[in-house]
């Protein structure tokens, strides 16, 4: 049975974690994601929202998957693990992970890979790995250090605590915190928007072009932006919105994505 629902909404792609109450990410999870991107690739769809509707987003990894595991098996796990967090980060589309309940260890970091976190006001984080000893294994520091600098993702990190989504939208972490009631409706109706009538080549654009930044810095960005200036303007949506913008003032356009 599988741990992950794919579905399509519009141009929206929907991905519901589906093993409550705890949504804990072992091998099984792992290989639905990849076969959830597999379709992602094929459908093309111009955003994606990951959810959980009951339970906890995740509690973290099945710790299960650790017993036993000699030091070559574990940088192969670690790696396959990985693989599928730079598949979601390279999406050339709109991500959103909307979090309620717990959302610990592997789960944050699998969180952390998209593009934004909203968060229902009962929703907890944490990255819990030091309580056992060991560190985060899919990037969980390195990407809590760019969006909330290197001392918070020490403090987080190395401290292992649990910490309310507020205070992680302080932190910068999280982009929003919703009532619990109002989080899959709002967060559905964000991502629909920009999905269905944003621009999306712009969008990719411009992703790639921050995670370029985070990568490599500030020249590195700027080199890749003047490589993607002129292509922009062979798309249907910079039309759209200059004749849009012209015949009925700003925000009326409605892209096609292309």
């Amino acid at each position: 049975m599988s741990k992950i629902t794919y579905e399509l909404s519009g141009k929206l792609a929907v991905v519901t974690l589906s093993d409550p109450p705890l949504n804990l990410v072992g091998l099984d999870m792992g290989n639905d994601f990849k076969a959830v991107l597999d379709r992602v690739e094929k459908d093309a769809p111009r955003g994606m929202i990951l959810k959980n509707d009951e339970g906890n987003f995740g509690a973290g990894a099945d710790v299960n998957m650790f017993a036993g595991l000699s030091p070559a098996d574990a940088r192969k796990l670690f790696s396959d693990f990985l693989s599928v967090i730079h598949r979601i980060e390279s999406l050339p589309l709109p991500t959103m992970a909307a979090v309620r309940g717990l959302c610990l260890t592997a789960s944050l970091e699998l969180a952390l890979s998209f593009d934004f976190i909203w968060a229902s006001d009962n929703a907890t984080f944490g990255q819990a790995e030091a309580t056992i000893g060991v560190f985060p294994f899919a990037g969980g520091s390195q990407r809590i250090a760019a969006r909330a600098g290197t001392a918070r993702a020490k403090e987080i990190v190395f401290g292992a605590r649990l910490y309310p989504a507020a205070t992680f939208e302080r932190y910068n972490i999280v982009n929003r915190v919703l009532p619990d009631a109002e989080l899959t409706e709002k967060a559905m109706s964000y991502m629909k928007n920009l999905a269905d009538n944003g621009p999306t080549v712009a969008i990719k654009s411009a992703k790639k072009i921050i995670n370029t930044y985070n990568a490599s810095g500030i020249a590195e960005a700027d080199r890749l932006m003047i490589e993607l200036s002129g292509p922009i303007f062979a798309t249907e949506d910079v039309k759209t919105g200059v004749d849009s913008l012209l015949k009925n003032g700003p925000g009326k356009a409605k892209f096609a994505g292309k």
